[in-house]
């Protein structure tokens, strides 16, 4: 194993090192965030190549989504490395893994059509991973893998593994099989839990859910967090801020309650439990209700509204350690959890210290619904890392979705990189990550 040459490469994702190294004839890359000589906990992702999935977006497989996942994981992590093995097709090379495509179309699941071309179910050797982390002076790391084999072989390498970092990113009609054959006959540590799946109308919002798996062994800091809304096409959320008012289609409100799905929690300011009275959780699709989570300074939530007494899942309120105590312990009879943080700007809840918090009661993935005030202070703090925004076909000339982000000069304006739109009932949905300057 020799390293060639390395060199700077910047991307979408962010800054990172490029390195080819070589054995027996055969090219090898590592891609490294930041300098990882000497480091513990390092998340690795030991990624085989796979021209169909990873450049031509081939749905046979997760090879693709998972590549870009790690990707976009890495980028929000410390350090990190991805390690690009010239393995194509578990290693018996680009033919035969399309002669094997061929096979599967015929009836034969992906080990099969292995077996019947006259080779191994997987031949992946992982030496020359545990050589390269070696080279890179890795101490331990956090491997993202389904694949217990990886984990087991880099051990026998010499290569600690402190954590398995689950990578599902949701299956669909055309790798459901793939996947199912990888879990049943590869030992792959798949879920295929009642969340995960896609309702065709809903398989645009994939590259989230990805994010989402992930997170769930999350990076350094906070839970990763979803702003989700919506507005009229002119800009508004609402009437007025005291009036309750339908803009989404209803395929619209399933992905709403799809997406809620798949949060650990949710989130939204007191003003939205006076005006609304929501219930928090999930009723236009067949999934896991998340934790509701208030903000709530002053304590003015009710102590009888509906989230506290309908949910399975009595809220976290979170408020300020100058709120009422006689008001914390009347909500604390009723039900709800009382978060105490540090007053931020304006007398609110500190949100950096509450992301903490959450984060340490095992809340990685959070969803937050707004209203006009938190969206716009999660933005001003680059606390979000995705949107995903509905633009429905009404004009209310109301109050903003957001107001007065960049009007002083001193917020530049915030761009959602890779931005995607897709058509869902009378709506348009833009979504995809937040880029942050």
């Amino acid at each position: 194993m020799k390293n060639l040459v390395k060199t700077r490469i910047p991307t979408g994702y962010g800054e990172f090192t490029l390195y080819l190294y070589t054995e027996h004839g055969k090219d090898h890359l590592a891609l490294v965030k930041s300098d990882v000589d000497g480091e513990t906990g390092v998340p690795v992702r030991v990624h085989s190549e796979c021209l169909t999935g990873d450049v031509f977006g081939s749905r046979r497989c997760d090879c693709g989504d998972q590549l870009k996942h790690t990707l976009q994981y890495l980028g929000r992590s410390r350090c990190g490395v991805l390690l690009y093995l010239r393995q194509e097709g578990r290693g018996i090379g680009l033919r035969k893994k399309l002669e094997a495509y061929n096979l599967q179309d015929r009836g034969l699941d992906t080990v099969e059509a292995n077996i019947s071309l006259g080779h191994q179910p997987d031949e992946r050797n992982y030496g020359v991973a545990a050589l390269m982390l070696k080279d890179l002076g890795v101490r331990s790391i956090r491997l993202i893998t389904n694949n217990p084999r990886k984990v087991d072989e880099l051990t026998e390498y010499g290569i600690q593994v402190d954590a398995r970092i689950p990578i599902e990113v949701g299956h669909h009609d055309d790798n459901a099989g793939y996947l199912r054959s990888k879990a049943e006959k590869l030992a792959h540590l798949l879920t295929f839990r009642e969340r995960t799946p896609f309702h065709h109308e809903l398989a645009f919002i994939e590259p989230l859910i990805g994010q989402l798996s992930l997170a769930r062994a999350p990076a350094e800091g906070g839970p990763f967090v979803t702003l989700t809304y919506a507005q009229s096409i002119d800009g508004s959320i609402a009437v007025d801020s005291q009036v309750p008012y339908a803009l989404s289609s209803r395929p619209s409100l399933t992905l709403t309650h799809f997406l809620r799905a798949h949060h650990d929690a949710l989130l939204v300011g007191v003003n939205t439990i006076l005006s609304d009275d929501p219930q928090l959780n999930v009723r236009y699709y067949e999934g896991e209700n998340p934790q509701p989570v208030i903000l709530d300074s002053n304590l003015r939530t009710p102590p009888d509204c509906r989230v506290l007494r309908q949910s399975e899942k009595p809220p976290i309120i979170v408020t300020t350690a100058e709120s009422d105590p006689d008001k914390r312990e009347a909500l604390r009879s009723a039900g709800a959890t009382i978060l105490v943080v540090q007053p931020g700007e304006g007398g609110c809840v500190d949100l950096g210290e509450t992301l903490t918090k959450l984060s340490q009661l095992g809340i990685r993935t959070l969803m937050v619904e707004g209203g006009s005030k938190i969206i716009g202070t999660f933005l001003k703090y680059h606390l979000v890392n995705y949107c995903v925004i509905t633009i429905t076909p009404k004009i209310i000339g109301g109050l903003k979705a957001i107001d007065d982000l960049c009007r002083s000069g001193e917020q530049a304006p915030l761009n959602i990189t890779e931005c995607r739109y897709h058509i869902l009932g009378s709506d348009i949905i833009a979504f995809g990550p937040i880029g942050y300057v």
